[in-house]
């Protein structure tokens, strides 16, 4: 999700607080989102079938869209808030969206050739049975692709710290659960659900304050020269088998 300034408290209910969070319209392109297109639309075909979990307000679903990489046919997404998904549907009326719990997905199995989970994960309380939920839903050999917050990017970490100890939530947009991950943790997460990793990709190699100012070969060069695991917002791909 995009990352404005909170103005508002966290709340206790967490489907509260991003209906609040989501009152507010987020125009641009996350970095996350970039850095996933490039190989995303590789993955893609007249007939894939697509699900976003935390799909959010559903920037890359409608980009995808009005691109015509896909039909809106084929565009699935659930988030927890209402508000977002609202909002979403104004402009993808013929897409399948839904407010839902991805503990209890109401998805057909077996079904989705490409599962987007951006920037979601480190929200999870329990994710173990969240990913085994994605696994199912997946068709054998579909594509999981996911991103994160990843605290081997030390700017991020620092900053993370000093927004805990000194009660500073909005520094960082502190949601209701707000995990600490790193690639080798997640990696870790994702194998232990029988997931096969494939590749990552590196967005946001600077410090968090000054992404709007990282330049499109700025990302090139740190992921030319394998520095994506250390990177701020890391996109990792992963497969389920053909045979599962």
């Amino acid at each position: 999700m995009a990352s404005p300034i909170a103005t508002q408290p966290i709340k206790a209910g967490e489907a509260d607080w991003y209906n609040e969070f989501y009152r507010s319209i987020q125009t641009e392109l996350p970095p996350w989102y970039r850095a996933l297109i490039p190989d995303l639309v590789g993955e893609l075909t007249p007939a894939t079938k697509l699900v976003e979990l935390g799909c959010g307000q559903g920037h890359v679903l409608r980009l995808l869209a009005k691109e015509g990489k896909l039909s809106e046919a084929n565009i699935w997404g659930v988030d927890q808030s209402q508000t977002a998904v609202d909002l979403v549907k104004q402009h993808l009326p013929s897409a399948r969206l839904e407010a839902g719990d991805i503990y209890d997905l109401k998805l057909p199995k077996q079904h989705f050739d490409v599962c987007l989970l951006m920037e979601t994960i480190e929200h999870l309380e329990k994710p173990a049975p969240a990913l085994r939920n994605i696994f199912d839903v997946l068709a054998p050999g579909g594509v999981l692709y996911l991103s994160f917050p990843n605290y081997l990017h030390l700017p991020w970490w620092l900053v993370r710290i000093l927004a805990e100890k000194l009660n500073r939530p909005n520094w960082i947009v502190l949601q209701p659960i707000d995990k600490i991950y790193t690639v080798f943790t997640v990696k870790r997460l994702l194998r232990e659900s029988d997931f096969a990793f494939e590749a990552g990709f590196g967005s946001n190699f600077g410090p968090p304050v000054l992404y709007r100012w990282e330049r499109p070969w700025m990302t090139r060069l740190g992921n030319a020269l394998g520095l994506w695991w250390l990177s701020f917002h890391p996109v990792l791909k992963f497969r389920k088998p053909a045979g599962k």
